[in-house]
């Protein structure tokens, strides 16, 4: 976070820099970035007010919640419109300029933005500042009519009345713009604080005095008396008995990898993951699920995924699984599907417990109509759609909702303008990067059979240089059992053997892997084979795969 206390001052144009200077002024302005503008029912005025106004730019006050994205903006160096309302008037003024600086003042913690007016649009510049000189002219003015009245102390008793009469009037005006800056910078404090709600004291002295009250009291002093450890830590391990509480199943410091179980067809993924746990030996702290377009917000899910200490992630596909009608991220960016997202955003933010979302997934293939391809070979509108999804969240106050930004470790088609990287919606929208591959063996006309290493080392290298601090986990992945070099199931176990060894040597900054646990493309199941459970239960059961679990 930039900790910049103050901003270098934007002088006029030297023409007028002698009538203007800077002008330090509580002016209302609206602010729109150009992404925002440009996208067709999109345009989202911020309302801020400005502390410094001249003809080269302007220090413009917003909202602490609204930091994240001006400083994309910022990072960006789009063009962003500032709109000045003309007092006393109807007229509007626009002036473009770009972001320059976003940082908060070192005594309020109060965000603001340096903006730095494009070049050109010197009527809408002066208009803006004479907007910012009326506003403050009355407590200017005061000063030059007492140096007049002194100067003119001879004049007529008539004319030093009327002199003073209206350095009085002027005096209360700027009083009253006092306030008004005031009241306008209490309600933006407000924004970035948290509510203290009062608690009424009566009857708490009363309560005190109740037998039951005392000796909860008496206990809490008993439990926090340092000389009472032994017998505390014995009746701690006797509470767990009772309780039926193990600490044989808890991570270990050597925890490192967070196991994940994707279930495609997840409408019964309580019993489906508890069969697969029965099976490998062990708890799944992750579980993946998919949805479409046209599902409603799975809060059923959430809440038993909480109930049974899982997390729950969600694979958010912008289509239609019936294929009866598709979705476009153009209709995404226009604003067609707002009603439905919002619907989401208000589900996850009831929810209230952590969410992970990983939407538009696998965006550099060939199969999905996100995709770059599908797209004007572009990845301009699955950015714009993307972050589009990601604001309208954020708007609703689903702060709780992690981002899972997911591409395929195979790029199809293999060309520049289908580089993954140029896909990234950016650090304010992605808290995890993904990578979803497979072995598909010769189960596919055109495949092969691959390593774990040969699948996933290339785009691994790519995304740990250019993200080193954002986490990084496998989306996707499992074995084919067809295409080995024994020919046999054999193959499939060792390949699992050899991920294990992979994982722990060359992609150490893996922290999660979901394995895809159906009969799909082909038979990916952990227990397709007894050689290929076996080989599943060594392996997940070790201490390096245990992050997560309860």
């Amino acid at each position: 976070m930039l900790t910049q206390a103050n901003v270098e001052t934007v002088y006029l144009e030297q023409a007028e820099q002698r009538r203007y200077r800077r002008l330090e002024v509580s002016l209302p302005v609206w602010l729109a970035d150009e992404e925002d503008f440009n996208t067709p029912g999109g345009a989202q005025w911020s309302l801020g007010y400005t502390r410094d106004v001249s003809m080269g730019g302007a220090k413009i006050i917003v909202p602490n919640s609204e930091e994240d994205r001006w400083r994309d903006v910022s990072r960006r160096d789009c063009v962003c419109l500032v709109r000045f309302d003309v007092p006393g008037s109807s007229h509007v003024e626009y002036i473009t300029g770009r972001v320059k600086h976003a940082a908060h003042e070192k005594d309020t913690g109060r965000l603001w933005l340096g903006v730095e007016y494009d070049e050109g649009a010197h009527q809408e510049k002066a208009a803006a500042v004479r907007a910012g000189l009326k506003t403050v002219k009355s407590r200017r003015r005061w000063q030059g009519l007492f140096v007049l009245a002194l100067v003119g102390i001879g004049l007529a008793a008539v004319q030093v009345k009327s002199e003073q009469e209206k350095a009085r009037v002027q005096a209360q005006r700027a009083i009253q713009i006092e306030k008004q800056r005031k009241k306008l910078d209490d309600a933006f404090s407000r924004l970035s604080r948290a509510r203290l709600v009062p608690t009424r004291a009566e009857g708490i002295n009363s309560s005190f005095q109740r037998k039951d009250v005392q000796k909860l009291l008496a206990d809490l002093t008993r439990l926090n008396n340092p000389n009472n450890k032994a017998k505390a830590e014995q009746d701690r391990a006797n509470r767990r008995l009772a309780d039926g509480i193990t600490l044989a199943s808890a991570a270990t410091a050597e925890a490192t990898v967070n196991l994940g179980v994707a279930v495609p067809f997840g409408f019964n993924w309580p019993e489906y993951i508890d069969t697969v746990e029965q099976l490998i030996g062990r708890t799944i702290p992750t579980v993946v699920t998919f949805r479409d377009f046209q599902s409603k917000f799975p809060m059923e899910d959430c809440i038993e995924a909480r109930a049974r200490t899982k997390t729950l992630q969600i694979t958010w596909e912008p289509q239609y699984f019936s294929k009866l009608k598709k979705v476009t991220l153009s209709d995404i960016i226009a604003g067609k599907y707002d009603k439905y997202i919002d619907s989401w955003a208000k589900g996850a933010k009831s929810f209230g417990g952590e969410l992970w979302m990983r939407w538009g997934h696998e965006f550099n293939g060939n199969w999905y109509p996100w995709s770059t391809t599908a797209n004007n070979k572009s990845p301009k509108n699955y950015i714009a759609a993307y972050r589009h999804v990601h604001r309208r969240f954020t708007r609703a106050g689903a702060f709780n909702v992690r981002w899972i930004w997911c591409m395929n470790a195979e790029t199809v088609p293999n060309t520049s303008w289908n580089d993954p990287l140029k896909a990234y919606p950016g650090d304010a929208y992605v808290d995890m990067i993904s990578i979803d591959g497979y072995n598909f063996g010769t189960a596919l006309s055109h495949s092969r059979w691959l390593s774990f290493a040969e699948v996933f080392a290339i785009p691994y290298s790519k995304v740990v240089r250019r993200f080193p601090n954002k986490p990084v986990m496998i989306g996707e992945t499992a074995c084919a059992t067809v295409g080995g070099p024994t020919g046999t199931e054999k193959d499939k176990a060792k390949w699992i053997y050899d991920m294990d060894k992979a994982l722990r040597t060359m992609f150490p900054r893996v922290s999660g892997v979901v394995w895809f646990e159906t009969e799909k493309e082909a038979n990916w199941r952990m227990g397709s084979s007894i050689e290929s459970l076996q080989a599943s239960q060594r392996v997940w059961r070790k201490p390096y795969y245990r992050r997560g679990e309860t």
